[in-house]
């Protein structure tokens, strides 16, 4: 926003305020419908209460541009597929249907919001204050920008407060007494001392014999079980901007000819402004400069950019793509000292002075040039090498070595996969989705060049297809092998390991041949450790009176393990630690208690999702 560019003077309410809304429509689930037509076609009905086509479509919207804008390439790679903007819509339906079911349960609860609290809202509001009071004026111009009335801001904003209402109430009907949070403290940060006798799965395992015939009758007994997925098999080429970039050499003649062209690149100006919110007052005031008037005093008195009017419009030293294009355009058409016709800049009218201009030299901007320079000709070099390819996987559509040969790279080639593990350099949406779904998806055919990120593009060729089916004795008997491996192995790790406690309970020093305890180790939740085995150390009962407790736990590589927990130390927090691990305890359980709202609510709704629009089965 031009707003913040200016050093973050009185515009950036504006910007305040549209992420407010935003904010707010996020909120209120139904109150975009104030302002689009009733009769637009439904994406979902919750308890015969509509959620328009139109409605969807504005939130989808608003997601999708905050995500490119955030994620940038990235997210518009993903975007190309099917399977991913689906997800997207979904995931977005399923926020407007939540936020319905809460409107409609405040509305049960009898929630309501008076004129007076409206009124209230907005004058207190920092975004409509000039000089720390509300400024009606200021109200007026930001609901005008953003294409709002008075009526349906207040609508907006009834609905917000409601919400807010209801959400409070959620807030404080949850609360955490300080012997809960000392408690949880003492176990969340509580430590425990351990020494492990670990008998290994992969060793045993590797001990273990499978006959033919049990392969065969595990074989028989579970056929579903051994369901293969639609697999491909695929040679592909790949070419990146490191590919291209390798033989780019900037010269120094292409760096001072690239800085004689583009000077006003390498500029500094010292501005200064008066902002005007429509064009008649800033004709008014342009007339007046003409005849001699003050450009300073025009600033303080007239500006509504109250911070640099203050200080006679100054706004500084200012480089190049700091401001809004309109702006910067018409400001270096300025000489030094003269100041602007009227000039429209994002719905704001705005006389430019330019006060002084300095070019940097050569020697300060050759670093920036030359990565310029780098890049453009990295765009130039890159697009021509990917028209090639384009144009040489369509010529010789039954090989990919052309189209490698023009591009410098070498051709690869797979080995069956499936959706669920396709190799990392292929593992795009839009490439998982040209080779399954697509025409070239059978064999016979190049794909066309897709994005996998900037400058990075793949080409694929399917080799061969198989459909989702049975797999044989044969391609199943090696993962048939490894199961029973394993089975046989745990029941025999697990024997051992049971007998064992059993045994140390009466005798500390009785374990089997080639096995021992290590050092002590200290488990605790806090640390980065294997999750599973942490799960059965905190399991086992305290020692008393200095004994040791044993018990069998497993680790997350399967292995069994005969655990000696010989010590307990409880957490111990400080007032201030206890308060902000009170706090993180009250917003989890809130959290879960919305959750848990949400799932009765929707248990409970009649809940209609127009499938054939969110999966866009309607759309050519």
């Amino acid at each position: 926003m031009f707003i913040e560019k200016m050093n973050g003077m009185a515009n950036t309410k504006i910007a305040k305020f549209i992420l407010g809304l935003i904010t707010i429509s996020f909120l209120v689930g139904g109150m975009s419908g104030y302002l689009f037509s009733s009769y637009d076609s439904y994406a979902a009905k919750v308890n015969g209460e509509t959620i328009s086509q139109q409605e969807f479509m504005n939130r989808y919207n608003q997601e999708f541009e905050a995500r490119a804008a955030q994620e940038g390439e990235a997210f518009l790679t993903q975007s190309d597929s099917p399977e991913f903007v689906n997800t997207l819509r979904q995931g977005i339906i399923n926020r407007l249907v939540d936020q319905e079911l809460l409107r409609q349960y405040a509305k049960e609860l009898k929630l309501g919001v008076s004129d007076e609290m409206i009124k209230r809202a907005i004058v207190v509001d920092p975004n409509f204050q000039s000089n720390g009071k509300f400024d009606n004026g200021l109200y007026q111009q930001i609901l005008a920008q953003n294409g709002l009335s008075s009526d349906t801001y207040a609508n907006i904003l009834r609905g917000a407060l409601t919400l807010e209402q209801m959400q409070n109430g959620i807030a404080n009907s949850e609360f955490v007494v300080p012997v809960q949070v000392k408690d949880s403290a003492q176990l969340f940060f509580q430590k425990r001392i351990a020494r492990l006798a670990t008998l290994s799965l992969a060793d045993e395992m590797a001990k273990q014999n499978i006959t033919e015939d049990e392969v065969k009758t595990y074989y028989e007994a579970n056929q579903k079980a051994f369901v293969q997925p639609e697999q491909v098999k695929v040679q592909y080429i790949q070419v990146s901007g490191a590919d291209v970039a390798k033989d780019i050499q900037v010269s120094d003649v292409e760096i001072a000819q690239y800085y004689q062209d583009n000077k006003a690149q390498f500029m500094t100006q010292k501005l200064a402004h008066i902002q005007f919110s429509n064009e008649q007052d800033a004709q008014t005031a342009y007339q007046e400069l003409q005849n001699g008037a003050s450009f300073a005093e025009l600033a303080k008195t007239r500006s509504l950019d109250k911070v640099s009017g203050e200080k006679g419009g100054e706004l500084g030293w200012v480089n190049i793509n700091e401001l809004p294009k309109a702006f910067e355009d018409a400001a270096i058409m300025l000489q030094v000292g003269k100041f602007s016709e009227p000039v429209n800049v994002e719905g704001s009218f705005h006389i430019i002075l330019v006060e002084e201009r300095k070019e940097k030299p050569l020697d300060e901007v050759k670093t920036q040039i030359t990565d310029l320079v780098g890049k453009n000709l990295l765009e130039n070099r890159f697009y021509t090498v990917e028209k090639n390819v384009r144009e040489k996987a369509f010529e010789d559509s039954k090989s990919l070595e052309s189209a490698a040969n023009v591009a410098g790279v070498k051709v690869q080639e797979s080995g069956y996969f499936s959706r669920e593990n396709v190799p990392e350099a292929l593992n795009s949406p839009n490439v998982v989705s040209a080779m399954f779904d697509s025409d070239i998806s059978n064999g016979g055919a190049n794909s066309e060049p897709l994005n996998i990120g900037e400058q990075n593009i793949v080409l694929v060729r399917v080799l061969d297809h198989k459909a989702e089916g049975i797999k044989t004795l044969d391609e199943a008997k090696s993962d048939i092998e490894n199961f029973l491996k394993r089975e046989k192995a745990e029941k025999m790790l697990i024997t051992k390991a049971t007998q064992s406690v059993n045994d140390l309970s009466t005798d500390p020093n009785k374990l089997p041949e080639g096995i021992s305890f290590g050092t002590e180790q200290t488990f605790a939740f806090t640390e980065n450790q294997d999750p599973i085995l942490t799960n059965g150390i905190f399991s086992m009962e305290k020692p008393a009176n200095g004994a040791t407790v044993y018990k069998m736990v497993r680790n997350s590589k399967g292995d069994v393990i005969v655990a000696a927990l010989s010590k307990v130390e409880q957490g111990e927090l400080n007032e201030q630690e206890l308060a902000q691990f009170g706090e993180q305890l009250r917003q989890t359980q809130q959290l879960e208690l919305r959750t848990q709202l949400l799932q009765a609510l929707r248990d409970k709704a009649k809940i209609e999702i127009n499938e054939a629009f969110i999966k866009q089965e309607d759309e050519n």
